[in-house]
This record gives C-alpha cells, sequence and structure tokens, in this order.
C-alpha cells in the first residue's frame, strides 16, 4: 500500500494509521475509500476463519456513510470478498479512481 501511496504523490505526514481515527469514525458523515479491499474488511477483526484476522482495518461500519470507488467488487490480495461492501452504510461507485474522484469533486464544486 506504501509504495502506491508513495507512486501518487500522497504526503505521509497527511495519513493516519487506524487506531489513531477508529475512535472518530462513529461521528463522521461520509468516508471516502479508493481502490482499498483487504485493509477496509470488517472480517479482519471478527471472522475467526478469515485469512486476514487481526490484520489492521479500519473501523467502516461506524460512519453514516462510506462510498468505496473500485473498478469491480473483485477480491483483494487475500482472495475473500469483502463484507463491507454489502453493509446498509456502504455505496459502491465503479470505475477509474481518479475519474470518478475527478466527477464527485467536480459535483460538489458546482452545488
Amino acid at each position: 500500500m506504501n509504495v502506491l501511496l508513495a507512486e501518487s504523490n500522497v504526503p505521509y505526514d497527511r495519513l493516519l494509521e487506524p487506531e489513531e481515527i477508529d475512535d472518530d469514525l462513529a461521528n463522521t458523515d461520509i468516508v471516502y475509500v479508493v481502490g482499498a479491499n483487504d485493509v477496509v474488511n470488517p472480517a479482519a477483526r471478527h471472522d475467526k476463519n478469515s485469512p486476514i484476522l487481526e490484520c489492521r482495518s479500519s473501523m467502516l461500519t461506524k460512519p453514516k456513510t462510506v462510498i468505496v470507488s473500485k473498478r469491480s467488487m473483485a477480491s483483494g490480495y487475500a482472495g475473500i470478498e469483502n463484507e463491507l461492501f454489502g453493509y446498509p452504510n456502504c455505496l459502491m461507485l465503479f470505475g477509474d479512481a481518479k475519474a470518478t474522484l475527478t466527477k464527485v469533486v467536480n459535483e460538489i464544486k458546482e452545488m
């Protein structure tokens, strides 16, 4: 993941680890997830049979709305379905992340 962030010129000082932000997520209106899969899968926290059990993952079941921008419903590196995608607070936005995020930003600017 860090390689992808570095290639995208994301400054590390703007990033937070899951344990740094989880307490605030219950009071968060919208979380926008770009291309992540296993690191946002709730199974990492509770499914005793999951191959990602105890991996660090964010508590994205708590925000009011989670928008996940991905190309498809394909599984991540672990090869398992992400149960977050079926949660009632999760919306899927399919397509190229850069293009879809650009459209979302432009729509918000026009409001």
